[in-house]
């Protein structure tokens, strides 16, 4: 197993939204492409989202890539961990000309995912993701 179930909660209003998500990890595997916003299950469902904040905290030695799942992904940020303190992640991308990191690829799926490297029993992670549709 992966890690223990994970603490994976999204509000949406139709224009903007939140993922809340956490996971602890009980063994070493890396994970690739996990859903953090399945842009097809928001009501009414938008056509692509803008990132405007990544909040959080990494505990382990450990990195994240967030991207938007397309025929390219389309990578949004990526943070480390350090093993022997937390590390607290907070990025605020509306000061950009698109108030936020918009998807501009095309093909695939357009969710928001993240995926892992170097992952330890006992890592963790804890991310606060606002959203909003792109206009």
């Amino acid at each position: 197993m992966a890690f223990s179930e994970p603490l994976d909660v999204t509000t949406w209003d139709g224009y903007k939204g939140q993922v809340r998500y956490h996971a602890i990890w009980d063994g070493a595997d890396n994970q690739t492409d996990v859903v953090l916003v399945d842009i097809s299950a928001l009501a009414p469902a938008p056509n692509h989202i803008t990132v405007e904040r990544v909040q959080g905290v990494v505990n382990g030695d450990f990195a994240v890539i967030i991207e938007f799942e397309n025929s390219t992904d389309q990578e949004v940020v990526r943070f480390t961990g350090q093993s022997d303190i937390s590390n607290p992640v907070y990025i605020d991308f509306t000061g950009g000309p698109n108030k936020g990191v918009a998807n501009t690829s095309t093909g695939g799926t357009g969710d928001l995912v993240y995926t892992t490297t170097g992952n330890a029993s006992g890592d963790e992670l804890t991310l606060v993701i606002d959203f909003h549709r792109k206009n």
